[in-house]
C-alpha cells in the first residue's frame, strides 16, 4: 500500500464526469486572470505533483466546504489580512473529468485507503503528490480529482484541478465585498470575521 504508481493506468481505476453547471469555490490570493499555472519546486498541498511539472488548484462545491477547509487551522477565524483575498466562484461549462478517490473501487485499483483523501501524514502525501504526476499520464484528457473533504463531507467535495479549461468565472471579488455569503458564515457556520465588511 502507497507503494510506487504502475506506468500503465491500474486495472479498475475509473474516471467520472462532474456535469455542467457543477459550481466551484476557492479562497485564493489573486483574480484568476493572473493565475500562474507553472509548479511549485517543492510541493505545499495535497496534489501537488512531485515533479513540480503544473500548477494545481483546490476548491470546494460549496462556499461553507471552501471555507471551511481553507480556514480549519484557525479554529474558522478568517484573519484581518485575508479581507483582500478573493473569492472566486467557477461554474463548468461542460463535464469536467475526474478521478474520484471517494470511490472504494478507485482506491483498491490504487491500492491506496481512505488517508489518501484527508490525511497528512508524510507517507500519504508524498502518494498523493506521485499521485498528481501520474493522473495526467493515465489520461490526456483529465481536468483533475475529486476527493472527500475534511470537514463538511456531507455537503461537499473538493476538487484538485489542473487549468481554467471547461470553466467560467462567475465571481471573482476581494473577500470582505461578499457581505451576505460572510454573514452566512458567521451567522450559520460559526465562523469569525477578523475584518469589517
Amino acid at each position: 500500500m502507497y507503494g510506487p504508481f504502475p506506468g500503465a493506468r491500474p486495472a479498475g481505476l475509473r474516471r467520472r464526469s462532474l456535469p455542467a453547471g457543477t459550481e466551484l469555490w476557492r479562497i485564493d490570493g489573486s483574480d484568476p486572470a493572473v493565475w500562474d499555472w507553472g509548479g511549485f519546486p517543492t510541493t505545499r498541498f495535497r496534489f501537488d505533483p512531485a515533479s513540480g511539472a503544473f500548477r494545481v488548484r483546490y476548491a470546494g462545491t460549496s462556499i461553507v466546504g471552501a471555507a471551511r477547509e481553507k480556514y480549519l487551522d484557525t479554529g474558522r477565524l478568517i484573519p484581518a489580512d485575508h479581507a483582500k483575498k478573493h473569492l472566486v466562484h467557477l461554474i463548468a461549462t461542460r463535464p469536467i473529468k475526474v478521478v474520484d478517490l471517494r470511490t472504494q473501487a478507485n482506491l483498491e485499483a490504487l491500492d491506496v485507503d481512505d488517508r489518501v483523501n484527508t490525511s497528512h501524514e508524510d507517507l500519504v502525501w508524498e502518494a498523493c503528490h506521485r499521485l498528481a504526476d501520474a493522473m495526467p499520464r493515465w489520461w490526456a484528457e483529465l481536468d483533475g480529482i475529486a476527493y472527500r473533504s475534511r470537514t463538511t463531507p456531507r455537503a461537499s467535495m473538493n476538487v484538485a484541478f489542473f487549468s481554467l479549461d471547461g470553466f467560467e468565472i462567475e465571481a471573482s471579488r476581494e473577500l470582505d465585498t461578499f457581505v451576505n455569503e460572510l454573514d452566512e458564515l458567521v451567522l450559520h457556520h460559526q465562523f469569525t470575521i477578523a475584518f469589517p465588511y
